[in-house]
């Protein structure tokens, strides 16, 4: 690259010239959000370009990415000029070429300035892409204006939509890239900025091209598919309009809809939702608790014990990220039928096109059986997954404790067990952790790390990396019975069975809480999952059938081997060739025995009271882990809830959704439960009431509200 004649450092800006060639690199790390700053010196960029009579302005970002998108902590807060549309007005509107190159990630607002500029070019692994929609947004700045003239209506509503971004080199298929560039930036972007200089390259706005065109019917279809969206997110089907107006309008017209469709997505509830799981999802991988100077350890050969449903799942977690899997079985008959299972999800994951044959096999090839279990000695870490039993769990990691070599990371999957207890049954407690995986373990994306109280801070951290690499969200918890989210489903699959005896059916006890938002009803879960697992977990807990009338109903199903979907009843009855779940009076009969049992007289109970009660014991209990330091954060919980649990994303999880509720109106309408039904369960935790009392808006703040 030649030698500057001249160079300005600007807020997050360098803007030099050379040979005539304006050049502006961002400089906002680490993801070049385009801030407030940014958008200052752009423009500032544009004005000195100007005054230097440049010949064509390169615009280009520093470090590892172009903008990966806006900055959203400026959200909600006061924003002064300029806005980005004010940038792109000015971008598109320069009177000499503007050239935007772009590397790593070219997202959002970023795109939408590459939009405004009369050149694009990028490097071939190049992302490009408009996500808004994923945070309950629409492109705010043109996005849905200028890509639609682009690439076409049809492609510019899957990109918007789906909110996915596309290669460079489909982008250049698309018409979305002028060019492809081969080498670092910026000297490669200079080459192509030199020859549209020699060639007296034209300025070509993106406004002035022709409006797209599309059959009103292909805007009538995306509506029908996204109308289950529209009482939830604003954002889908603004987004249908906006590309349609495209093919009606000009820019202009077009981008000042936009906008106001824009802001009126950003205060809306669900985006607020949205916006909420994305900090929180990031933060998550922050454990409080643990430095930021604490070493991971290397893991590079990973054991299961135990090829069952779970085990057999997690190996495969380990081996598609490309880990060396031992996996250890009692037999080989238990194992072959375990690895048969992984290889049978292989080949449909090829089916559904969510692997490639080679990978796959590649996959499937790095998990090695065996009924050995001195096989595992030179294993990095191990994650037992074996059946769901204290004694057996124990007598596992007595033998991972000679077998293992030191520094080996020792983890089990328990659902609910202390894991306290079973770090004793070795000589080393602090290598020992929790890893608890969610069902299918190659699919759900939680991974509930437990840290035991002697768990070091290093095997923390180094599962939080493993599980990044894995593609899992990891949440650091502690340790209780059923830690964050099992303890919590717990309360609310309790709630569920005494709203039964009390009057609701099955039935309208599930339809209150789908129409809520849940992806399935607690009845029909239970059936799914299988009556006989609760059913076993309270005999463990020394809870005598019967004994409690939460318990009474699911207890006599199970006794009448009605196990749920696998014995074809349960809750429901299940057409035998269709699986069709359809009500059952003989059900209906039993709980209402099962009332006059316990003396309660039936009522009718309305949707409004299930899903407050459900939803409101899911806070309650929520706010106790957080009061007993089981959970960092109010936020972590609310990440756990909606990654395992099926609880809808545009309501940001259980916590974030009390303080939407008002968590002043969650405490009176739990007092309100408590009157009406006499359990001391509606007793608000301590920190709700707290908070209620101080006016405070957010769990996570209840010190600065004291």
């Amino acid at each position: 690259m030649p030698s500057p004649s001249s160079t300005t450092l600007l807020e997050s800006v360098t803007y030099s010239i050379s040979d005539g060639i304006a050049i502006a690199a961002i400089n906002n790390p680490p993801m070049n959000a385009i801030s407030e700053a940014v958008r200052r010196s752009l423009l500032s960029v544009l004005e000195q370009a100007r005054s230097d009579n440049a010949e064509l302005l390169l615009i280009y970002g520093e470090g590892k990415t172009f903008i990966a998108g806006a900055d959203i902590s400026e959200f909600g807060k006061p924003q002064d000029f300029p806005q980005l549309p004010d940038v792109i007005a000015a971008v598109e509107n320069a009177d000499f070429p503007v050239l935007v190159a772009m590397h790593g990630n070219a997202l959002g607002g970023g795109l939408e300035l590459a939009m405004a500029a009369h050149y694009r070019c990028a490097v071939p692994d190049t992302n490009l892409g408009l996500p808004e929609v994923n945070l309950g947004l629409l492109p705010g700045s043109g996005g849905t204006q200028r890509l639609p003239r682009l690439v076409g209506a049809e492609k510019a509503l899957d990109m918007i939509l789906g909110g996915k971004p596309l290669s460079a080199t489909i982008a250049l298929d698309y018409g979305l890239l002028d060019a492809l560039i081969d080498g670092a930036l910026p000297d490669a972007a200079l080459e192509y900025a030199r020859e549209l200089v020699s060639a007296r390259a034209p300025i070509k706005r993106t406004r002035d091209r022709p409006r797209p065109t599309a059959a009103t019917a292909m805007f009538d279809e995306a509506r029908a598919k996204h109308r289950q969206h529209r009482k939830h997110l604003l954002a889908p089907n603004y987004i249908i309009d906006l590309i349609e107006i495209a093919t009606h309008f000009d820019v202009e017209e077009g981008q000042r809809l936009e906008r106001e469709r824009f802001l009126e997505c950003r205060a809306s509830r669900g985006s607020q939702s949205l916006r909420h799981l994305f900090f929180a999802e990031r933060s998550v991988a922050k454990p409080k608790t643990i430095s930021p100077e604490v070493t991971a350890r290397d893991i590079n050969h990973v054991a299961v014990i135990g090829a069952g449903t779970m085990g057999g799942g997690i190996a495969m977690c380990f081996a598609t990220a490309g880990y060396q899997v031992t996996l250890v079985e009692v037999s080989e008959d238990n194992l072959k039928r375990g690895l048969n299972i992984i290889s049978g999800n292989y080949d449909k994951g090829v089916k559904r096109g969510i692997y490639s044959r080679a990978d796959a096999d590649a996959a499937f090839n790095r998990v090695h059986g065996t009924t050995q279990m001195t096989d595992i000695a030179k294993a990095d870490l191990v994650i037992e997954a074996t059946f769901e039993s204290m004694e057996v769990k124990s007598n596992v990691f007595q033998k991972l404790d000679a077998t293992c070599k030191p520094g080996a990371i020792m983890a089990t999957n328990t659902s609910y067990l202390d894991i306290n207890e079973i770090a004793q049954m070795t000589s080393r407690p602090q290598d020992v952790v929790g890893a608890h995986f969610f069902s299918p373990a190659h699919i759900m994306k939680l991974l509930e790390v437990v840290r035991a109280q002697h768990t070091a801070p290093d095997v923390v951290k180094t599962l939080m990396q493993v599980a990044k690499r894995l593609g899992k969200i990891p949440v650091t918890v502690g340790v209780c019975y059923g830690f964050v989210g099992n303890r919590m489903l717990q309360k609310y699959a309790r709630q569920a069975q005494l709203l039964l005896i009390e009057g609701a059916t099955p039935a309208q006890i599930d339809a209150a809480i789908k129409d809520w938002g849940m992806a399935m009803g607690p009845l029909s879960v239970a059936d799914l999952a299988g009556l006989d697992i609760s059913y076993f977990s309270r005999r463990n807990q020394g809870i005598a059938p019967g004994s409690l009338p939460e318990c009474s109903v699911p207890d006599e199903l199970v006794d009448r081997q009605r196990l749920g979907r696998k014995t074809g009843s349960g809750f429901y009855q299940y057409d035998p060739d269709t699986g069709v779940q359809q009500e059952d009076p003989s059900v209906t009969a039993l709980i209402e025995e099962h009332s006059k049992k316990w003396g309660i007289s039936r009522r009718d109970i309305s949707a409004d009271e299930i899903t407050d009660r459900l939803i409101l014991a899911l806070i309650n209990e929520g706010a106790k882990l957080l009061e007993e330091g089981i959970a960092e954060r109010a936020s972590d919980i609310d990440v756990v809830y909606v990654n395992g649990y099926g609880f809808p994303r545009w309501r940001g999880g259980p916590m974030f959704y009390a303080e939407t509720y008002g968590l002043a109106n969650a405490v009176n309408r739990m007092t309100q439960f408590q009157q009406q039904t006499g359990d001391d369960f509606w007793q608000p935790a301590s920190i709700l009431g707290k908070a209620a009392e101080a006016s405070c808006e957010r769990l996570d703040n209840i010190a600065q509200c004291d």
